[in-house]
């Protein structure tokens, strides 16, 4: 009986800490977590990039105040953009960014009073 009930309760443990570290984009972007375990999501959408950035438990970070860049990566090409705080947990660029199927992103975040975090993305 005792070792149905630590089966059990190892299941059940396994299964909350997998739902805890699954990381869906709510914007249809992209996800990436840094080692502190905040997350960001990288959305394209025409000539607007946006990132929002999330606890590891899902919860909105405020981004007033902080700095962003984002680098751009195809093949040899190297685009640098600065994105701007934009809503409340969020970033956002606007403007000519090739950003397709297959680009590499980087990301550096500094949100104020903080060491800067980096994230990276792999465009699908």
């Amino acid at each position: 009986m005792k070792k149905t009930l630590l089966a059990l309760g190892l299941v059940l443990f396994a299964n909350i800490a997998l739902a805890d570290g699954e990381m869906t984009p709510k914007h249809q972007g992209v996800m990436a977590e840094a080692t502190t375990g905040t997350r960001a999501e990288l959305s394209t959408q025409g000539n607007m990039l946006m990132v929002y950035l999330t606890t590891h438990s899902d919860k909105a970070i405020a981004t007033k105040g902080a700095v962003a860049e984002l680098t751009l990566l195809n093949g040899s090409e190297k685009q640098t953009v600065k994105i701007s705080p934009s809503g409340d947990n969020s970033f956002m660029a606007y403007g000519p960014y090739k950003a397709v199927a297959g680009t590499k992103a980087l990301l550096k975040v500094t949100l104020p009073g903080k060491s800067a975090e980096q994230f990276r993305f792999s465009l699908n």
